[in-house]
């Protein structure tokens, strides 16, 4: 979005150095990322982000926002530049001419937000993130980066929870119209006494609806089918061969570990064939279809849509080796509930070898050894070889980098056309690098 420094100041309650009539065009946070003409908003985390502003304009910043030290050419002085950025971010939000969708739950957020990109981008002028962007600074910048010139648009946002009202704090930010909640599990248990406690902070998504949105609920989960008491908003239900109005039957998973389906609703029923692995997503599709639905995009297209899906980095990348093994990249992150829907999707490939590499559910608290241990008992009940990176609850060999599993799979001679491996861990743990080291040797 393009921004006169007068209005960012305004909306930011700051004081102008320079140039008020001088417009920027768009938001950065990152030097590394930075283009031309951006406004860089330095951040205080880990590093302090002020220590970056002259770089900024060496690479082409047409302002900054500051909270200390001196301004550097054109610039605004804030109090606090985060909540600064989430002010802009509410401004952005009212100069956005479309519908807002709140994605949330405890595993699927990601997956559907591409879904529904999808679905939505060849009826409406649609925005997404690229990442994950999900949280109390991402969400503002998937706001800003809206380019709002082009018209009415359609925006789709994850959003997060670390701990109780996180998600009430980026609905204020958003002001969602349509509110998706895929699962309520296990996640985050570090910072959530219970899954009833997670279940009311993603509820807060659905309690921000105005009258005249949609809330689109997963009927198969309790916890979520419950937050329709919530909402005075009209809602849409998702289910997987159950009740609702959006519902997969019929259901066929094909050698590709893809599923094919029959999908009802109050506007007819299509075969599906889904172009991306794991039967768990399913479900996410159904949530996807079911905004599509409440937008009024064509269930036909829609459905058309369902085969031409593009995943977000990380997220079930299936890929073959050049000697045949199959690898499943799905490292992005992980809790209980996405660890077992990756090892559902493990157990439907014919491969006779079947390998886990799996590294650390994070934020888990009191229950990371048990539900870690879980884990490692399914895989040790299923046969499947497991390679353990820094986690000994999960059995099978246990090695402390991404690189000494690398190693293991290399002398195990468990690699070739016959085996499919997966890999998945939270952030923390790096797997990325050993899927990417893998895909070196890909076809």
């Amino acid at each position: 979005m393009k921004f006169t420094i007068r209005e960012i100041a305004d909306a930011c309650k700051g004081k102008v150095f320079g140039d008020g009539s001088h417009s920027v065009n768009g938001v950065s946070i990152d030097t590394r990322t930075l283009q031309r003409g951006e406004i860089f908003i330095p951040l205080i985390a880990e590093r302090d982000g002020h220590d970056y502003v002259r770089e900024a304009f060496e690479q082409g910043a047409g302002a900054h926002l500051f909270s200390h030290g001196n301004a550097v050419g054109t610039a605004v002085q804030v109090e606090n530049t985060l909540v600064a950025l989430q002010d802009l971010a509410k401004h952005a939000r009212g100069r956005i001419d479309g519908n807002v969708i709140g994605i949330t739950g405890s595993v699927g957020k990601t997956t559907t937000k591409d879904i529904a990109y999808a679905c939505l981008s060849g009826t409406y002028p649609t925005h997404v993130s690229k990442f994950s962007y999900n949280n109390e600074i991402g969400v503002p910048v998937t706001l800003l980066s809206c380019d709002d010139s082009i018209g009415p648009c359609v925006v789709v946002l994850e959003m997060g929870a670390r701990g109780p009202g996180q998600i009430r704090e980026l609905c204020e930010i958003a002001s969602p119209d349509i509110g998706v909640v895929t699962q309520v599990s296990a996640a985050h248990t570090e910072f959530f006494e219970s899954e009833a406690q997670i279940a009311l902070t993603k509820g807060e998504l659905i309690g921000s609806l105005p009258s005249h949105g949609t809330a689109i609920l997963n009927a198969d989960d309790p916890l979520v089918w419950e937050m329709r008491s919530r909402t005075q908003a009209n809602v849409l239900a998702f289910s997987v061969d159950s009740f609702g109005d959006v519902v997969a039957s019929d259901i066929v998973m094909g050698k590709n570990m893809c599923a094919s389906f029959t999908l009802t609703t109050p506007w007819g029923s299509e075969v599906v064939d889904l172009n991306i692995p794991g039967v768990h997503n399913i479900s996410n599709a159904l949530a996807a279809v079911s905004v599509g639905l409440a937008l009024g995009v064509e269930q036909s297209a829609l459905v058309e849509s369902l085969n031409q899906i593009e995943l977000s980095p990380m997220r079930m990348d299936l890929r073959h080796l050049a000697d045949g093994t199959l690898v499943i990249n799905d490292s992005y992150n992980a809790n209980p509930a996405s660890m077992n829907a990756a090892i559902d999707t493990l157990l439907l490939s014919e491969a006779e070898i079947k390998i886990a590499v799996l590294g650390l559910m994070a934020e888990l608290g009191d229950r990371s050894e048990a539900e870690h241990a879980s884990i490692g008992n399914r895989l040790k009940t299923a046969g499947v070889h497991v390679i353990s990176v820094g986690v000994e609850e999960y059995g099978g060999v246990h090695v402390s980098s991404w690189e000494e599993a690398g190693m293991k799979l290399d002398e195990g001679d468990l690699l070739g056309s016959n085996s499919v491996v997966l890999v998945k861990g939270s952030r923390v743990a790096g797997l990325e690098n050993l899927a990417n080291a893998l895909y070196k040797e890909v076809t």
